[in-house]
């Protein structure tokens, strides 16, 4: 059992200044370091028990990441009750996929409403936690998982093992290298780190499916910037997932300038125009923030002209910078989870 520090920050003026409720249920980031710590640990020990293999290639999104992943089986989901507050109660969930092998994520179930709901896959980006996306206002993710929750959504939020960029503040022991090193050892035995994390993300669904109080016909999965990768790259290979959001995660690259890209553990192996294709005619909203520094508004423009007319996409530009927008978020899925 993993110990962690909890606590209930009730100050309505704190609260509020972030947008959200007072009384809602909160933890401090560092909360959950023993469990970042843990889950690269266990997944470093899963890489090297995987045999050498061919490197992945192919012309197909699969064989190029290697995916799906044999050895990683969806098993029993073990859920520890860590809070309840006006919105629902909220879980950390690990599912076994393979012996000391699990996937963590947080589990948010909302009160009331139907016995059966949606669920909703949140992912975070680079830089992220489901606890940083979540408590204190979300930063730049502006409510992006209990925006979910308050919309009546069922909520899992898994943790992807990378170096984030603010992780080292928070006491985390990853080390700054750890996607580059882990994804080179993974090409090696035949995959690739995307192709075993979105392994770990489709075999999580397939055990969240099975859950009575979750409607398996109305999947949904969002994501900000690295999360928006990430939905893009899972809703192409996954068409369990019905729709999406992937927010400040699109901008223009030729497929073949992604080719020669380094992969390193980034999302290089298919260009977002390309997953917009294969999602299709699924639909999915792309996010562009007017002001994103990161991912640049011209760069944006250049990519959903490569895809204009694709059925199902929702390509929207909103006056903002590298950030969540809710609004547009919450208005899509409820016309079309």
């Amino acid at each position: 059992m993993i110990t962690t520090r909890r606590t209930f920050l009730m100050a309505a003026a704190s609260a509020t200044a972030f947008g959200q409720q007072p009384s809602l249920y909160e933890e401090e980031v560092k909360a959950t370091v023993p469990i970042r710590n843990r889950q690269w640990h266990v997944m470093e020990k899963f890489i090297h028990e995987l045999p050498e293999g061919p490197a992945p290639g192919g012309a197909t999104l699969q064989k190029k990441i290697g995916y799906p992943v044999a050895r990683i089986k969806g098993g029993e989901q073990r859920l520890e009750k860590i809070g309840t507050d006006s919105l629902g109660t909220y879980y950390r969930s690990y599912i076994q996929l393979g012996g000391s092998f699990d996937a963590y994520g947080l589990y948010i179930v909302p009160n009331g409403g139907p016995a059966r709901k949606p669920l909703v896959i949140s992912q975070h980006g680079g830089g992220g936690t489901p606890e940083l996306a979540l408590f204190n206002g979300g930063a730049n993710y502006h409510d992006m998982i209990r925006g979910s929750v308050r919309a009546g959504y069922i909520t899992y939020a898994p943790l992807i093992v990378m170096y984030p960029y603010q992780d080292r503040d928070n006491g985390s022991e990853i080390q700054p290298e750890v996607r580059r090193d882990f994804d080179g050892l993974l090409r090696e035995r035949g995959t690739s780190l995307f192709g075993v994390e979105t392994s770990m993300i489709s075999e999580s669904l397939s055990v969240l499916m099975k859950r009575p109080e979750i409607d398996p016909k109305r999947v949904a999965m969002v994501g900000l910037s690295y999360g928006g990768f990430f939905t893009l790259y899972q809703m192409a290979l996954d068409k369990r997932i019905k729709c999406g959001v992937a927010s400040c995660s699109f901008r223009d690259y030729d497929q073949a300038e992604w080719d020669r890209k380094p992969k390193n553990g980034q999302p290089y192996d298919m260009s977002p125009a390309n997953l917009v294709k294969l999602i299709s005619p699924r639909r999915i909203q792309v996010q562009s923030g007017l002001s994103d520094k990161g991912l640049p508004i011209d760069s944006a423009r250049k990519a959903a002209a490569q895809v204009k007319g694709t059925k199902g996409l929702d390509y929207v530009e909103f006056p903002g910078v590298h950030e969540w927008n809710g609004e547009l978020a919450w208005k899509f899925l409820a016309t079309t989870l």
